[in-house]
């Protein structure tokens, strides 16, 4: 055998071929021997039947409505996101400006902003998404405004649907334009 024999490289390739094929026999074998366990019928698969109706859910409605409803939950999740987000940068800045050591000169003209900040990022995003849903139900909307109408402060409409306070606010503005 001179230095151009292929020789070598074809036993390798062949043997790799080989490995290939007995690996591949044996898991043939394996499902082949699982499928005999398991029987002719493949009622083994598991389907989750989609829900037919949430709540707040437009699923019998026009095409035309179901897609503004996703339209309008895409929004919100975008929404909420972009809001998140900037209430991070917000915290983020504030530890910054308190880890500089500013001056009592230099804090006193920014000290009610510093407070306001804190409050908002103390307070969190509003649940858009809670808003989106409201928006669809008209039976939490109607429960909502007629605790509005009898003189119920958005706090106490919150308390008693189990609902966010922003969600309530949100709603009822809503109405009002």
């Amino acid at each position: 055998m001179g230095e151009g024999s292929y020789l070598p490289y074809l036993m390798f390739f062949g043997g790799l071929i080989l490995l290939i094929w007995i690996l591949m026999r044996r898991n043939w074998r394996g499902q082949m021997r699982a499928k005999k366990a398991r029987g002719k019928d493949d009622s083994y698969l598991v389907t989750n039947p989609r829900p037919e109706h949430k709540e707040w859910s437009m699923s019998g409605g026009p095409a035309e409505l179901n897609k503004w409803q996703v339209e309008m939950l895409e929004r919100t999740r975008e929404l909420q996101a972009e809001v998140d987000t900037k209430l991070l940068i917000l915290q983020r800045t504030l530890l910054k400006i308190e880890a500089a050591a500013l001056t009592p000169d230099e804090r006193q003209p920014i000290e009610n902003v510093l407070q306001e900040s804190h409050q908002l990022v103390e307070q969190g995003s509003p649940n858009f998404r809670g808003v989106s849903e409201l928006l669809c139900d008209e039976a939490k909307k109607a429960e909502i405004y007629a605790l509005a109408a009898q003189g119920h402060s958005h706090q106490e409409i919150a308390q008693q649907t189990n609902l966010d306070p922003y969600a309530i606010e949100m709603i009822l503005n809503l109405r009002d334009a």
